[in-house]
């Protein structure tokens, strides 16, 4: 319970409303700044926005639920404009509910608080309309640095926070529906624990809690998985990180495309070992830059023996071909050549070697097949 007599004699900005959005009770610090506002309809004293706001804020907070902060700007009844930046909650006051703003106000405060408050529009357009997805998670329960890496992690991701300041690009970027705001919803919904996010937080922690362009992978609100390149900063303060903040781009196609190539690259490379005959890739300058396993099975040379090192020691490419041909042609060539094995003998091979690319190659494939069989 609170009697009027305590709001009136409160040494801050007090007003209360009741559920009619009448002014019930004011400080005498309000009654000061407003003038006669008792009884009177708090849209006198606000704009239509706010006045709405106020009366969604009756009829969703909950009595006794934690404060909400808001920058209000009130009008005299002189016209003057009056800026005040403090908490909004819910009380109960006799038989009915009552919204509360509590605030410290100084009118030489003024110019700063509204210089501030410009300030903080202009940063809220930047972020609103670019078209670059930002983010930022706050933590409401710190996340407790000096604990170890291990413990870090498990806190980032089980401690209390909420998305701040998530801009329309992401939620786009989330195929997140239009009436739904991104601000509002869980962060482990799009941001779940799992082995890849935790690699995530480890090389924030590892890289001083800032980082350029690392991989997570996030969820879209249709529940599939979304590979995100993120730029991250963080808020330290007292061993404690408070937000994370950053811009993040997808690069799932990317990705995707990468993971098929990898894969691709196996799967040639598998084949490429299969083969009974030595495979070898090399330069114009007769360097080795990819073989098979067959070289090692054949010949006894271990492949980082050789691998960008000249193989002209264990088979000599410059010696004329027929017809006075050079092993680094445009066409496709064939010859009978010795090969130097592991033990010292030399080994006969049908050798053929291929250019690859159709000008001025630089690149060849030479394949040797034991001669006697």
């Amino acid at each position: 319970m609170h009697s009027e007599d305590s709001y009136r004699d409160a040494p801050v900005f007090l007003l209360t409303i009741d559920e009619s959005m009448l002014i019930e009770a004011a400080s005498k610090i309000a009654q000061k700044t407003l003038g006669d506002c008792k009884r009177c309809a708090i849209g006198k004293f606000v704009d239509t926005r706010l006045a709405l706001e106020l009366g969604d804020l009756m009829q969703s907070v909950k009595i006794d639920a934690p404060p909400i902060y808001r920058v209000l700007t009130f009008r005299r009844q002189d016209g003057e404009r009056i800026v005040v930046a403090g908490l909004v909650d819910k009380v109960s006051c006799g038989d009915s509910p009552k919204l509360r703003i509590t605030a410290l106000y100084d009118p030489s405060s003024q110019p700063w608080l509204e210089e501030l408050i410009h300030s903080e529009d202009l940063h809220r357009a930047f972020v609103q309309t670019s078209s670059e997805a930002m983010w930022c998670i706050d933590f409401s329960e710190p996340v407790d640095l000096t604990q170890g890496d291990h413990e870090t992690i498990r806190q980032v991701f089980e401690n209390e926070c909420r998305w701040l300041m998530c801009n329309e690009a992401m939620a786009r970027l989330y195929n997140l529906p239009m009436e739904l705001d991104f601000n509002r919803q869980p962060v482990s919904l799009y941001f779940p624990r799992n082995l890849e996010n935790e690699t995530f937080v480890r090389q924030i922690i590892e890289s001083n809690f800032s980082v350029d362009k690392v991989l997570s992978i996030d969820t879209s609100h249709d529940g599939s998985s979304m590979y995100m390149e993120n730029t991250v900063h963080c808020n330290i303060q007292n061993g404690c990180l408070l937000r994370m903040w950053g811009s993040v781009r997808d690069v799932t196609g990317y990705r995707q495309v990468q993971n098929r190539l990898t894969r691709d690259a196996q799967d040639v490379r598998s084949i490429l070992n299969a083969i009974p005959d030595a495979i070898l890739v090399i330069n114009r300058e007769r360097r080795l830059l990819a073989v098979n396993a067959s070289f090692e099975a054949l010949f006894g040379w271990k492949q980082h023996q050789f691998l960008g090192q000249d193989i002209q020691s264990i088979i000599n490419l410059e010696a004329p071909l027929p017809n006075g041909r050079r092993w680094y042609g445009i066409d496709h060539q064939r010859w009978t050549t010795e090969v130097k094995i592991s033990t010292g003998r030399s080994m006969m091979c049908d050798a053929q070697i291929f250019p690859v690319g159709e000008e001025a190659p630089d690149r060849f494939v030479l394949t040797l097949h034991p001669a006697h069989e």
